[in-house]
């Protein structure tokens, strides 16, 4: 299984994308949860090829010239599905997220449905739905392509959401496990360890917890995973005892 994966635009003092009211550059949100969505389907063992992993010029020297390289290149390299990520822009009114496929009826049509669905149900933002779209990067690749509109830079509360570390990885885990579900492969979450997690938006009161005695020490531990019931009961024991001081 092969994804060829796109980060939307070329990169800083090339072709930025749209800019957010607070400076926020969609390239840069692009590139980052393009990076973890690469990051996560490999560990599921899927291969990946990636348009780029920094700033890149045009090639050809304009748009239309790069975009074509795009789908050249996952052609050529025989990938069976194509997922480019952007930000959305409009007014400072408009909200949500969206995915495009090319055309209504095949699998480009499925899987853009499956990475909407996850989108909204973990990030909570509206869903404006998957659409048709004549964008060149899902028309001119022989694969089943979508591209999806993470939220809109253009909104001031949705570009803070945008500029999060956090949320980037929230997005990422839902493209990366919709591209699992969609086929066939039983998604599993990056097992961290504690000596490689250091950008981790949470690091500090982990360690913190840990070191405390809240959660227990471990040379794995999984930041993101849910909590079980059983889990909250052990740490809401161990937060009680030390309040009580028992």
């Amino acid at each position: 299984m092969k994804i060829f994966i796109d980060p939307g635009h070329n990169g800083r003092g090339v072709d930025p994308g749209a800019v957010g009211l607070s400076g926020l550059l969609e390239c840069d949100v692009a590139l980052a949860v393009a990076r973890l969505v690469n990051k996560k389907l490999q560990y599921n063992g899927i291969e990946t090829k990636m348009y780029r992993d920094g700033d890149v010029p045009y090639y050809g020297g304009s748009s239309n010239s790069d975009l074509k390289r795009r789908c050249i290149l996952a052609n050529n390299w025989g990938a069976d599905y194509f997922i480019s990520i952007h930000c959305n822009s409009a007014s400072p009114a408009a909200h949500g997220t969206e995915t495009y496929c090319y055309k209504f009826g095949g699998n480009g049509e499925k899987l853009a449905r499956i990475i909407q669905d996850k989108l909204i149900h973990t990030t909570g933002l509206t869903n404006r739905g998957v659409k048709e779209g004549n964008f060149a990067v899902i028309r001119d690749t022989n694969m089943p392509a979508v591209l999806t509109e993470l939220a809109f830079i253009s909104n001031l509360q949705e570009e803070k959401i945008l500029a999060s570390p956090q949320w980037h990885d929230i997005m990422a885990t839902a493209i990366a496990s919709g591209i699992c579900e969609f086929v066939g492969i039983q998604y599993k979450k990056e097992v961290i360890n504690l000596k490689d997690y250091e950008n981790h938006w949470a690091k500090n009161d982990i360690e913190y917890c840990m070191n405390e005695g809240i959660f227990a020490q471990s040379d794995t531990f999984r930041p993101d995973e849910q909590l079980t019931r059983a889990e909250a009961a052990v740490i809401m024991a161990r937060l009680l005892k030390k309040v009580k001081g028992a």
